[in-house]
């Protein structure tokens, strides 16, 4: 007998659906069988028994925050190899139907999800999309109490403001010198003291923009003018060190640091993409020749300080950026696959366990944290 979500933590009023799956001594699902449910008193344990053999999922309830409380992903439940997914309560959901702004719980983790846009909002449009899942923020820190923008395009480019508890609004399309060149040409700021800047790239200049008036905000080493479609435009904490690269094909990946108006760069044409270091230092290039292999760029020093083997060993792509560390997911060894870890100070690459989510991960590394 499994029950799934195994865990789950709600908010006061919140529910979650758990599924009871009968099971023989092999693990294959049992059909037609009577299942009946039961919680222990005084405890947060719901139990699924059939056929006298029983499994629980401890549910965790928690005060209501109120819509705008620090977030907090030790409340999820631990994914398990054994779950599969809820196809039957997701379509359920029918969240096409959904109005932007609008919300639901997610049934397999309890987790409030909003709806960002709409076949109408912020403006027409049949589909809406984000920019690929790596590279700078696509949603801003709070600028104005809880409310973050968020970047989404459906066809053109658009900031909405989403407030937690409240909802969706302010739509703002950019439009001339604000407008991102292509997918991977806008960061918002990673600096809880200018939380309402933004960085595009243009296709001709990178530029500072004020998200809360939509002008541009120049000055402090802004704008970089004569930089044609630099893209993989991302940043490291506090908006310290800038990289991007010159075309979607490089060459060049540049670093820039706009406190001391210093721009480097670094040229190879086996480069694929760069991967900044939230800590400052650093920039991680993904190559494609030698395939997925980790070229490590000490930008203070302005030089190549690591060069990994990469494919068939170690892969250096689709990793997360986080502070002094890359995150990625290893798929050349057999399954289960497991979790890299890239340590740029040590200059170290090392398997961390697994099993991994997936072995075709993306990572989005936008959690610049501060370890003790």
């Amino acid at each position: 007998m499994t029950v799934s979500p195994a865990s789950a933590s709600l908010s006061a009023g919140q529910t979650v659906q758990l599924t009871a799956t009968p099971r023989d001594s092999q693990g294959n699902p049992l059909s037609g069988r009577v299942i009946t449910w039961s919680t222990r008193v005084g405890g947060a344990t719901v139990t699924a028994t059939s056929e006298g053999k029983s499994a629980g999922a401890v549910i965790t309830v928690t005060a209501p925050s109120g819509g705008g409380g620090t977030p907090d992903p030790t409340l999820l439940p631990i994914a398990r190899t054994s779950q599969a997914p809820l196809t039957t309560a997701y379509d359920a959901l029918n969240v096409p139907a959904i109005a932007a702004g609008g919300s639901y719980l997610d049934p397999t983790t309890g987790v409030k999800v909003y709806k960002i846009t709409s076949a109408t909002f912020p403006t027409l449009s049949a589909n809406w999309g984000h920019d690929y899942a790596e590279g700078g923020d696509e949603v801003s820190l709070p600028y104005n109490g809880t409310t973050r923008a968020v970047l989404v395009h459906g066809g053109a480019y658009w900031l909405v403001d989403f407030t937690p508890g409240v909802g969706v609004g302010n739509g703002r399309q950019l439009t001339g010198t604000f407008a991102p060149v292509q997918d991977q040409a806008f960061a918002f700021s990673t600096n809880p003291a200018t939380p309402w800047y933004a960085y595009v790239s243009n296709g001709t200049s990178v530029r500072r923009i004020d998200i809360r008036t939509m002008t541009e905000a120049p000055g402090n080493g802004w704008p970089v003018m004569d930089e044609s479609v630099a893209v993989w435009l991302q940043q490291s904490e506090n908006d310290g060190l800038f990289a991007w690269m010159r075309g979607a094909s490089g060459p060049t990946v540049v670093g820039y640091e706009p406190g001391t108006g210093t721009l480097k760069t670094y040229t190879n044409a086996g480069i694929d993409e760069p991967r900044i270091d939230r800590a400052g230092r650093y920039i991680g290039l993904t190559m494609a020749s030698p395939a997925e292999a980790l070229f490590l760029w000490d930008w203070q020093a302005d030089s190549i300080v690591l060069k990994t083997t990469g494919d068939p060993g170690i892969p250096f792509i689709h990793v997360a950026s986080l502070r002094d560390r890359w995150y990625g997911v290893d798929w050349n060894l057999s399954q289960p696959y497991q979790y890299v870890v890239f340590d740029p100070v040590a200059r170290t690459q090392l398997h961390i366990g697994g099993p991994t989510n997936s072995g075709d991960e993306y990572g989005n590394g936008n959690w610049i944290q501060h370890p003790a």
